[in-house]
């Protein structure tokens, strides 16, 4: 399970430190793709991967939102593997749309992390919650 917000810096190869706390779910592998509804990155267990290309490969080829989800999806995925200092390689490209430069925003949401532009962040979830777009009647709704 992923939980939490960490504020990390790529190194000079554009290298990320994952998380000690995420390391462990993530040593088999992973894959690392744009989130094609923000300009962030998902980064899913192998394990997790592979349930939710089969959905995606399931989807209609004639319908064209799927075939746009598959291209954004699938074109920009990439396997990893962690290297003994628990760090992946995020490509320049991926860093390009999701407006990476050094500091990145690791955000756990529980079966996937993001990968987020700490600004992007402000603006797309703490700015909101802020505003109180999550109403109490979402959360009543969740019986907890």
């Amino acid at each position: 399970m992923f939980l939490g917000e960490f504020i990390h810096s790529l190194d000079s190869k554009g290298r990320l430190t994952i998380p000690a706390k995420f390391r462990d779910q993530l040593a088999a592998g992973l894959v690392i793709t744009r989130n094609p509804v923000e300009r962030c990155l998902l980064v899913i267990p192998q394990a997790r991967w592979m349930e939710m290309a089969e959905k995606i490969s399931a989807l209609p080829l004639t319908d064209p939102r799927s075939a746009l989800l598959r291209r954004a999806i699938f074109s920009a995925a990439e396997d990893l593997k962690p290297d003994r200092q628990g760090r992946i390689l995020i490509s320049q490209r991926l860093r390009d749309y999701a407006q990476i430069e050094s500091d990145i925003l690791v955000a756990g949401l529980h079966t996937f992390v993001e990968l987020w532009q700490p600004s992007l962040w402000e603006e797309k979830v703490l700015q909101p919650l802020d505003s109180g777009n999550i109403d109490g009647e979402l959360f009543a709704a969740l019986n907890v």
